[in-house]
């Protein structure tokens, strides 16, 4: 549901755009949050009390090298080389009202930018000013009919990446993970989750430093589609369940999390035969991590099983023309902070560095001597696309200047390399086989409140 409430003048932007070369970009070592949670309130939830809260982030960007045959699917690719621009990526408006300890409301508003950055109707209107959409809004349930476990209703967060990797790594405003960035599955979706901790261990003053929870959830699996197009209630008897497992050991500073969802596109007879399709996407992903005062280090793994989503036409061990096979997309990323300075006075981050290493493969079984369907198809109403020979690889690097805790300045390279499978054993040129996009940026962020 898009809702266009909110159309700011260019005189609003060219005061913001001025603002945030004076200020900057990531909240670092935001707390571990239990499951799930779909906004980080600056004041407790003690009591009967509503606040508001937003936080911003964008970059100043430079195009160094584009890959000569525009391959790759992410934030740059489309962009030729050259190109510079000061953007911002993603603006969050949220409120909170707690009624009490047990039950809360939450509504979130958010301006966010396509993956190349250009401005569609989708995040902006008819004069091309910004506009926002409804990403949050629900009821969260504490200690549902005193089971200990929570209950959250509405526009939420999936329990996915988005309180995982990217609250652990803590740099969301650098890029989106690999399973976010692949479109792997959705941050948020319309549903219904209940979750809380199944077990824990406690020292002899009370404080918890094991736990074992799990989270469960039923959407509509509106968060398939892209973020900018906000969330929607189209009618669908497919639902997409999605579950997690979490362990947190050592003081919560080692984390173990187990991550699935599956979801049903069509399941229709075959005319002629006695046979159904059953097309649907089977998604597993693992997560670790280690966290210390002063560093981070975490690593995950994804495979998606894409049941009969491809078609192939001719080539080896092709046996009839048409017929459906399964595809398997598998990716992974290894991600690291340290924080190199601290002020003297507070103790506060004042410098840090981070980095991050993925690696992604859209089509495992991939063959160049076959001949595939490469047309989009439809599939349940939604248009499916999987052959892809390219395989990517990609890294960021950068620094984290903090002048206070809530802005931060990031000088950081972006790369993303595709190597195309589709010149294997045959002659090509080197730029045919492999090439490369690479940025340099600054990247912003700040947060509308003092914690």
């Amino acid at each position: 549901m898009k809702i266009n409430i909110l159309s700011l003048p260019k005189s609003i932007v060219a005061i913001l755009a001025f603002t945030l070369l004076c200020n900057i970009s990531n909240a670092q070592f935001a707390d571990f949050k239990n499951y799930p949670v779909t906004v980080d309130p600056h004041e407790s939830a003690d009591s009967t009390r509503g606040h508001f809260w937003g936080y911003m982030f964008g970059s100043y960007y430079t195009k160094v090298h584009g890959d000569s045959l525009n391959r790759g699917n992410t934030q740059y690719s489309v962009e030729p080389k050259g190109s510079n621009a000061f953007a911002i990526q993603r603006v969050y408006i949220g409120y909170d009202y707690f009624f009490n300890k047990q039950f809360s409301v939450h509504v979130v508003l958010a301006h966010e930018q396509t993956v190349d950055g250009k401005f569609t109707t989708a995040n902006a209107d008819q004069n091309y000013n910004p506009i926002f959409y409804l990403k949050y809004a629900n009821m969260e349930w504490e200690n549902v009919f005193n089971t200990h476990l929570k209950l959250t209703v509405g526009a939420i967060t999936t329990p996915s990446f988005a309180i995982t990797e990217e609250p652990f790594w803590g740099y969301r405003s650098i890029d989106r993970t690999v399973m976010d960035m692949k479109g792997i599955t959705g941050s948020n979706d319309v549903g219904a989750n209940i979750g809380g901790k199944i077990w824990r261990k406690k020292d002899d003053a009370g404080m918890e430093t094991s736990c074992v929870g799990f989270n469960f959830m039923v959407g509509n699996s509106t968060g398939d589609i892209s973020d900018i197009y906000g969330i929607t209630a189209d009618y669908t008897i497919w639902k997409k369940y999605y579950g997690d497992l979490y362990v947190k050991m050592l003081n919560d500073k080692l984390v173990l999390d187990i991550f699935g969802d599956g979801h049903t596109y069509a399941w229709t007879p075959i005319r002629g035969t006695n046979n159904e399709l059953h097309q649907y996407e089977l998604t597993g992903r693992v997560f670790l991590g280690y966290k210390a005062k002063n560093f981070n280090i975490s690593a995950e793994y994804f495979e998606q099983i894409q049941k009969n989503m491809i078609a192939q036409l001719s080539g080896p061990g092709v046996p009839v023309e048409g017929d459906t096979v399964d595809n398997t997309q598998t990716g992974f990323s290894v991600m690291a902070a340290a924080v190199l300075m601290r002020d003297k006075k507070t103790g506060a981050p004042e410098l840090s560095a981070f980095a991050r290493v993925d690696g992604y493969n859209p089509q495992v079984n991939y063959n160049n001597k076959v001949t595939y369907n490469t047309g989009t198809f439809l599939v349940d109403g939604q248009t499916k696309d999987v052959i892809n020979s390219v395989t990517e690889s990609y890294f960021v690097v950068g620094f984290d200047y903090q002048p206070i805790k809530q802005i931060h300045l990031m000088p950081n390279i972006w790369y993303s390399g595709n190597t195309d499978r589709k010149y294997n054993n045959v002659p090509a040129t080197a730029i045919e086989k492999m090439d490369y996009d690479m940025v340099l940026r600054i990247t912003f962020y700040y947060q509308f409140f003092k914690n």
